[in-house]
C-alpha cells in the first residue's frame, strides 16, 4: 500500500482540519475494507452500501475487532434527517446469572450474545442502500476465498491471546485463527478463510435473514451445545432486529454533534464535549501538563456517570436526561474538576455488572 500516493490524492481545505474529495472518501482500518467501500461507490452505490461493504470486508480482514459475530449500531444522515439505528445484542435466553462463572463472561462459548451485526447491515441495505445486498457482499466474499496478509498487531494478539485460545476445550477458535491450530501466524502471513466465503455466499444468495434461520442457526445450535453455550436456534429466530431511534444532540464550540441514544454511550461522549466546552480551546491544545490534567479528570467524571447506572432504556429507568444533557450538570462537574488528582474519584474504573 502506497501511503504517499494515498496522502498526496487528498486536497485539504483552506483551515487545514479536514481533507475533501468529490466522489466520496472510505476510511476504515483496513486497507482491503477501504477497497471494499470504494469498490461500491464506483458501481454506482451511495455511502450506506460503501459502509455495509466495508463492514463486512472488516469482519473477514480484522476479526479481533469485528465479525459477523458481534453487534453493530450506526448513525445515518439521509435526506437532512438524522437517524440512530439501534442494533443492541442481547444475552440468549438460557444465560441466567446462576450459570456463569466470572470467566465465562469473556472466554468460550458462554461467553456469546445474540448477534446483531448481520441483520443491521441488512436493514441498512435494503432500506437506504442503491446496490442490492449480493453485490455488497462480493468484497468480503473474496477477501475470505482469497485470503489476506496477517499484520503485525493480528500476529502480537495471537501471540498475547494464545493461552485463552488453547484453554476453550473446542480449540474450535484456535482452529480457525492459528497456524496449524496451534501457534500465531507470522506477519504478512497469507491467511485464507474457505469456510467463512461459504457462509457469506449463503448470506449473498439467501439474505441477511439465512443467518438467523435455516441450515446456519442449525449449526450454530449444535456446535453450542456440543460445547457447553447458551446461545440456541430460538435466539437466532427471535433477533431483535434493529431499531431506528431519535439521535441526541449538542452544539460543542462551533459544531453541532449528533451521536447515539441509548443503551449506545452517546450522551457520555456529549458530556464529555459540553463539559471540555467550558475550557478554552487554547488551553486543552497547549500541550502543557495541566491541559492533559484535566482533560483526564473531565473523561472520568463523564465516564463515571456511565458506570454508576444501568443504560439499557427497554429494562432499566434512567438519570433524567435532562440532567445528563444539561448545560448546567456539565459546568457543575467541570468546576469540581480539582487542580490535582481528585481522590474522590476512583482510579480504576468499577467492573461492568
Amino acid at each position: 500500500m502506497n501511503i504517499k500516493k494515498i496522502e498526496a490524492g487528498f486536497e485539504p481545505t483552506e483551515d487545514g482540519k479536514c481533507a475533501v474529495a468529490e466522489g466520496g472518501i472510505i476510511s476504515t482500518a483496513f486497507p482491503e475494507a477501504t477497497r471494499a467501500g470504494v469498490e461500491m461507490l464506483k458501481r454506482g452505490g451511495n455511502a450506506v452500501d460503501a459502509a455495509c461493504a466495508a463492514a463486512m470486508a472488516l469482519g473477514v480482514c480484522e476479526p479481533q475487532a469485528s465479525g459477523i459475530g458481534g453487534q453493530s449500531m450506526a448513525i445515518l444522515y439521509t435526506k437532512g434527517k438524522t437517524i440512530a439505528i439501534d442494533g443492541s445484542s442481547r444475552v440468549p435466553s438460557l444465560a441466567h446469572i446462576n450459570r456463569f462463572v466470572e470467566s465465562d463472561r469473556e472466554i468460550g462459548y458462554k461467553a456469546t450474545t445474540v448477534p446483531s451485526t448481520v441483520a443491521v447491515l441488512g436493514h441498512l441495505n435494503f432500506r437506504y442502500g442503491k446496490l442490492d445486498w449480493a453485490t455488497t457482499m462480493e468484497p468480503a466474499i473474496r477477501i475470505a476465498r482469497e485470503g489476506y496478509r496477517i499484520t503485525a498487531l493480528q500476529r502480537h494478539l495471537q501471540q498475547r491471546e494464545l493461552e485463552k485460545f488453547l484453554s476453550v476445550p473446542s480449540r474450535s477458535a484456535a482452529r480457525y485463527f492459528l497456524k496449524n491450530g496451534g501457534k500465531a501466524y507470522a506477519e504478512g502471513d497469507l491467511f485464507i478463510q474457505p469456510e467463512l466465503a461459504g457462509l457469506m455466499e449463503t448470506l449473498a444468495k439467501r439474505g441477511p435473514r439465512a443467518f438467523y434461520t435455516g441450515k446456519i442457526a442449525k449449526k450454530i445450535d449444535e456446535d453450542m451445545q456440543a460445547n457447553d453455550g447458551f446461545l440456541r436456534a430460538d435466539d437466532l429466530a427471535l433477533i431483535p432486529w434493529p431499531i431506528e431511534r431519535k439521535p441526541l444532540k449538542r452544539r460543542y464550540r462551533k459544531m453541532s454533534v449528533a451521536t447515539l441514544p441509548p443503551p449506545a454511550a452517546g450522551r457520555t461522549l456529549l458530556l464529555v464535549l459540553m463539559m471540555l466546552d467550558n475550557l478554552p480551546s487554547k488551553f486543552l491544545s497547549s500541550g502543557k501538563p495541566e491541559s492533559y490534567h484535566f482533560l483526564a479528570e473531565t473523561f472520568r467524571k463523564a465516564f463515571r456517570q456511565r458506570k454508576q447506572r444501568p443504560f439499557d432504556p427497554n429494562y432499566y429507568p434512567q438519570i433524567a436526561e435532562k440532567v445528563m444533557m444539561s448545560r448546567k450538570f456539565a459546568l457543575e462537574l467541570s468546576m469540581s474538576i480539582r487542580d490535582t488528582i481528585d481522590p474522590d474519584l476512583p482510579m480504576i474504573e468499577p467492573p461492568t455488572e
